[in-house]
């Protein structure tokens, strides 16, 4: 039971709480301790005995809405829910619309702030997915909280499908306006013929005779053996550099690889197995450094002026973009070695010509939880292969039905 204490004025003020109160807490003054012991032994014997409190001291069920989206943002924030790469938008969206009132923010006024993204900021549908989405768990975080507030329903439920994509109308309000009309992008780019060759041609040191010099390769053939590692492997960026020698089996030809999609801090890893082009760059790479188990596999976390992970991936992004420029491939980014790969597994045969893996293995290999559609998403089959497969065959010949997976 709290205690009472004696303010300057001479009275006495006990505190106490109750999840209907204004803020789980309120404070009564009274002219004696004793009045105000005796107040408080009945609340607790109220609450023993689950009576109902007194309908002055209750809130009002719009007390705790008439609150505005930055506490309710910034709540959703501290709660240790939100993503770490959610934080960001979470601050764009507190300085955008956080003097915007809780009650306030009906289907009326989310459907004028969707628009204002398109039309006054012209941002992509994905940026605008990234925030209605995070103002949405934050919504629906504060009103778990406060299950009095039944009369206020989250308006992002009822946003139709297709809401970031910009309309007829909103085409028109953005182009007067002298805006691009965005659109979703979605990546299918793999290596077109040629471009594997070219790669390895200027990772490993080659110059172009109509440029002055050609790249520069720290760490030697680092880079070169970590492009060979993603393209025939599909490791995402940071799993492939946060490697350390001890998680690469050379004798069971298995990659212990930390996954970098993980909730909260949690650890975990998998197994993937080395294809014959994984482990010949391994073995030659490790042939010209000796290590020990517990180093870095590749030097990039190493290297001078890192200040964390997220230096590293830019600078290896970075990289991989000069040289994908420097040998004219044109819009090719380092994860769409992740889709090539995906692609790579998927078109592995037997030698009766059965997929040589399951899609549960695949999700496996790649990271992905059992049962994932990621792998329809990052399979971006050319069609010049599939013609060339489905003319391969003699003339009417029927193709075999494909095994269950692909």
């Amino acid at each position: 039971m709290a205690k009472p204490r004696q303010k300057p004025s001479g009275k006495w003020e006990i505190g106490l709480r109750h999840p209907l109160l204004p803020g789980g807490r309120k404070y009564f003054t009274f002219d004696s301790e004793e009045e105000a012991v005796r107040y408080a032994q009945q609340w607790k014997l109220m609450r023993q005995t689950d009576l109902p409190l007194p309908q002055e001291l209750v809130a009002p069920a719009s007390s705790a809405g008439d609150v505005r989206l930055s506490r309710v943002l910034g709540e959703w924030a501290d709660s240790g829910f939100a993503a770490p790469t959610q934080l960001l938008t979470l601050k764009t969206l507190t300085h955008e619309i956080g003097a915007v009132k809780l009650l306030e923010a009906n289907y009326s006024w989310l459907s004028g702030y969707v628009r204002q993204l398109k039309v006054e900021k012209n941002l992509s549908p994905g940026s605008i997915k990234h925030r209605i989405q995070a103002l949405s768990r934050a919504i629906d975080e504060y009103l778990r909280h406060h299950p009095s507030l039944t009369t206020i329903a989250n308006p992002i439920k009822l946003l139709p499908k297709g809401y970031s994509t910009y309309t007829d109308m909103d085409a028109k309000l953005v182009q007067a306006k002298g805006g691009e009309v965005k659109q979703s992008v979605t990546r299918d780019r793999r290596l077109q013929p040629g471009e594997h060759e070219k790669i390895v041609q200027v990772l490993s040191g080659y110059e172009r005779p109509d440029r002055p010099r050609g790249l520069q390769l720290k760490g030697g053939n680092a880079l070169l053996t970590l492009y060979l590692l993603i393209v025939n492997s599909g490791l995402r960026l940071k799993e492939a550099y946060t490697l350390k020698r001890q998680q690469v089996d050379m004798d069971n030809k298995v990659l212990r690889v930390q996954n970098s999609k993980q909730w909260r801090g949690k650890v975990s890893f998998r197994d993937v197995p080395m294809r014959q082009e994984v482990h010949q760059a391994l073995t030659e790479y490790l042939a010209t450094r000796p290590m020990v188990p517990s180093a870095w596999f590749f030097p990039f976390m190493e290297e001078e002026g890192v200040k964390g992970m997220k230096t590293v991936s830019q600078r290896l992004s970075f990289r991989f973009k000069i040289a994908f420029e420097y040998m004219d491939i044109k819009d090719l980014h380092e994860h769409d070695l992740r889709h090539e790969a995906t692609c790579r597994w998927l078109e592995l045969k037997d030698a009766d010509g059965r997929d040589l893996f399951r899609l549960e293995e695949l999700n496996r290999i790649m990271g992905w939880t059992p049962g994932s559609l990621m792998a329809q998403r990052y399979a971006s089959f050319r069609g010049v292969d599939l013609a060339q497969r489905l003319w391969a065959l003699p003339l009417g010949a029927k193709p075999e039905a494909p095994s269950g997976g692909t």
